[in-house]
């Protein structure tokens, strides 16, 4: 055969092997083998590599399809790793292999950890990120939070997810006081905070709302790919030329939740996310809110970050739930080529900017 994408799927089925067929030719011909021409069937059809069983668990399919069936796209690729079988329990995508030339086709990181290093000034230690929130808080406050925490030492000052256009703080209002407030910071301060408003407006608007912030002074977007789409990270980062773009899991959790189901965690959050352009993708922390495990975890920013193809790495960056007293152990365990996301602990007690410092004293 020639070069091929690969996937590996956890079946749940009596008849693992027949229901792997059935995955296979669903996510390729979506017509019964014996209806499709005879070309079709040799080129175009996804092919069963292995079928393992394993007591207790789920089986492992291993399905190769033909690198020409993704067409160099990265949407088509989503569709054809996962499409039409998301509507179907019993299958969950696993692990995933792309040939070299599909790989360099489509967008992966521009600034990847190196560019993100670059754009704060800081080369090798942890990055420290915090979220600007609640909603409800003017354009006076978030500003006023902003110069707090960008003066505390923080490199990464992102909007809250739930930022949008709201009538407390509207974004054509907001972007250009917080952006103001960090300029402000690290003139005073020397440092080299970045402010990255979140960006989650109607799909007319949406590029709109990327330039407003790099006229204004932001230093690149969040995006939330579960609900603009994943093809918006690339086009953030085109219309932002230069700015850092960091990926929110908003809406994405309905594929990783389920253990029959949807996507593991370390491909949705680690692998694609990577390839459709994310400098730095955000991810439930384990012993936060949320519910992955450790290993979990672990495994999302090894996928991050792991040699592919020549593509630029991803900053993972854990989040949700995590506190200051934590962030050596969270250091410990994920090393210093992460973004560490703090938010709610560092307006404890009145006073970021000395949470801020305590939380970059910690990380040191």
């Amino acid at each position: 055969m020639s070069e091929v994408i690969t996937a590996v799927y956890e079946v749940s089925a009596e008849d693992p092997a027949g229901r792997a067929a059935q995955v296979a030719v669903e996510q390729s011909h979506e017509l019964p083998t014996e209806l499709a021409p005879g070309n079709a069937v040799r080129d175009s059809l996804g092919h069963i590599r292995s079928v393992l069983r394993r007591p207790g668990l789920a089986a492992l399919a291993t399905v190769d399809y033909p690198v020409d069936l993704a067409g160099a796209e990265l949407g088509q690729l989503l569709v054809l790793l996962l499409g039409n079988v998301s509507l179907q329990d019993g299958v969950r995508l696993v692990d995933v292999t792309l040939p070299a030339r599909l790989a360099a086709a489509l967008p992966g990181p521009r600034l990847g950890i190196a560019g993100v290093r670059a754009l704060v000034g800081e080369p090798e230690g942890a990055l420290l990120a915090t979220a600007l929130k609640p909603v409800g808080m003017t354009p006076q406050q978030f500003a006023g939070l902003a110069y707090d925490i960008a003066a505390g030492g923080l490199h990464i000052l992102k909007e809250d997810q739930g930022l949008a256009n709201q009538t407390w703080a509207p974004f054509a209002e907001r972007v250009p006081r917080v952006a103001e407030a960090v300029r402000q910071a690290n003139e005073d301060t020397g440092g080299r905070s970045v402010y990255l408003p979140c960006v989650n407006g109607s799909a007319a608007g949406f590029s709109e709302q990327v330039r407003l912030a790099r006229r204004e002074g932001a230093h690149g977007v969040m995006v939330l790919p579960g609900v603009a789409g994943f093809g918006t990270l690339a086009h953030a980062a085109e219309v932002f030329d230069g700015g850092m773009v960091l990926a929110h899991p908003s809406f994405l959790g309905g594929f990783t939740a389920s253990p029959s189901h949807g996507i593991a965690p370390d491909v949705l959050f680690g692998t694609l996310l990577r390839l459709a352009g994310a400098d730095a993708t955000i991810f439930p922390g384990f012993g936060g809110r949320f519910s992955l495990s450790r290993e979990q975890c672990l495994a999302i920013a090894e996928a991050a970050r792991r040699p592919l193809h020549g593509i630029a790495p991803t900053l993972p960056a854990p989040g949700g739930g995590m506190s200051v007293d934590r962030a050596p152990e969270l250091l410990d365990a994920y090393g210093p080529d992460t973004v560490f996301l703090i938010g709610a602990d560092l307006q404890r007690g009145g006073n970021p900017r000395r949470a801020a410092e305590r939380l970059a004293a910690a990380t040191r």
